[in-house]
């Protein structure tokens, strides 16, 4: 049996999700080979001969490459099983099992990608979490499966190394040049904010990971050369002392280590103390979605904060030393145009200019299928254009879309326009 796991973009990381799945497959006896198109060519040799192609679909942004992954490798080799797993898999499960897999994971995926292997080999296994073509072209579907026992640790060494996964914005908020891995404490999130695509794939469910996984992670991230290790959590502190455990394990076999992670405001302001802790122990910036200062957009994702915790959140991490990364929806249907005009004031007056990626300035709120976002008055009240994976919207008032227009421009290869990596 020859497994082949592709990746096709994880925000120009290294990709965990083939990593994680490979750990697991590891344990089974076939052979695994792994693949990113991100930074490599597709192989003919790889694809030629893979009983099973596994394709993640970690982010939206994801969705469009792997689905013209996936008719190439059907060119190439028609008589593969090709599946997709991963977050947007797991939210997309039905389009992309009936029309351009034989099947796909809903939920974690090292328990139902070893199932799926076994069921291919002939033996007569249990497809927990898989949607298998037929089935969904019935309009079938299958539970998203939450495996907290199944979790191994990622196999790095079939992945490229890690000087091949520059992140400059990192470099750009360090000031020097990083070796820059990635790993996760967590999956899923206890929040729900209503336009978060963790929310939609786990509904405030959220797995930890053992620490004794993440700990052997890193310092396998250590032995390819990491200077600097982000945690791509969709939030650090879904659990609140398990992450600042393995920060302090990790200086102390690693003081040269550099950290950043992702959080929200409350939390910043729930951790105070922590906080402190982490800038001696080498945490560097962290981000927070900022979403926009207004009290209506707050109010309608339901993110449970007011524009006062996000001023006091940043004047606290520039108290402390830390850095604030922040990410914003800038264009939304709640933001009027004379709030854009008030965003300037808002970025000078709490010297956030030098910290922004100017990448952030052109975020516009994602209505995907699937998305809470759509049960909304507002939203249902919108002028709506529905697509294979989203749904396109107009702003109330053309302007707002006009000046979005203006300011849109192309981004580059593998950079990323949502929040966070889970986006």
């Amino acid at each position: 049996m020859k497994i082949l796991l592709v990746s096709v973009f994880e925000g120009g990381f290294q990709p965990q999700t083939i990593a994680t799945a490979a750990g697991a497959l590891s344990e089974i006896g076939v052979e695994i080979d792994a693949l990113d198109v991100y930074i490599e060519d597709l192989r003919f040799n790889k694809v030629s001969d893979a009983n099973l192609v596994a394709i993640s679909v970690p982010l939206f942004d994801s969705i469009q490459p792997a689905i013209a992954l996936s008719k190439e490798i059907r060119k190439i080799n028609p008589r593969t099983h090709v599946t997709f797993f991963g977050q947007h898999a797991t939210i997309h499960a039905q389009k992309l099992a009936s029309t351009y897999g034989d099947s796909c994971i809903r939920g974690d995926w090292e328990y139902p990608l070893i199932n799926l292997a076994r069921y291919l080999m002939g033996n007569n296994s249990e497809l927990v979490g898989v949607l298998l073509a037929d089935d969904a072209k019935k309009g079938k579907s299958t539970p998203v499966y939450i495996g907290r026992n199944d979790l191994r640790v990622p196999a790095r060494s079939i992945l490229p190394p890690l000087d091949k996964y520059p992140q400059p914005h990192v470099e750009r908020i360090m000031g020097s040049k990083q070796v820059v891995g990635a790993t996760e404490i967590a999956r899923g999130c206890h929040h729900k904010c209503l336009y978060c695509s963790v929310f939609a794939a786990y509904n405030g469910k959220v797995v930890l990971i053992p620490e004794d996984i993440v700990l052997e992670d890193a310092k396998n991230l250590v032995e390819q050369g990491m200077t600097h290790l982000s945690f791509i959590d969709a939030d650090f502190f879904n659990a609140k002392w398990h992450g600042i455990k393995i920060i302090r394990k990790l200086h102390e076999k690693y003081p040269f280590l550099t950290y950043d992670f992702t959080t929200r405001v409350d939390h910043i302001l729930e951790n105070r103390d922590t906080f402190r802790e982490m800038v001696n122990l080498g945490v560097k910036f962290v981000t927070s979605a900022l979403e926009f200062p207004s009290e209506e957009l707050l109010d309608e994702v339901e993110k449970q904060i007011t524009v006062n915790d996000i001023r006091e959140a940043i004047k606290f991490l520039r108290e402390i030393g830390m850095k604030l990364n922040p990410t914003f929806i800038m264009f939304n249907p709640w933001t009027r145009l004379e709030d854009l005009i008030e965003f300037r004031a808002f970025i000078e007056d709490n010297n956030l200019q030098d910290l922004i990626d100017p990448v952030q300035y052109q975020t516009r709120l994602h209505l995907y299928k699937g998305s809470p976002l759509l049960i909304k008055k507002s939203v249902k009240n919108l002028e709506l254009t529905e697509l294979e994976f989203h749904y396109e919207w107009k702003h109330p008032d053309p302007r707002v879309d006009e000046l979005y227009s203006q300011l849109h421009k192309p981004v580059e290869n593998g950079v990323m326009k949502r929040c966070c990596l889970k986006c």
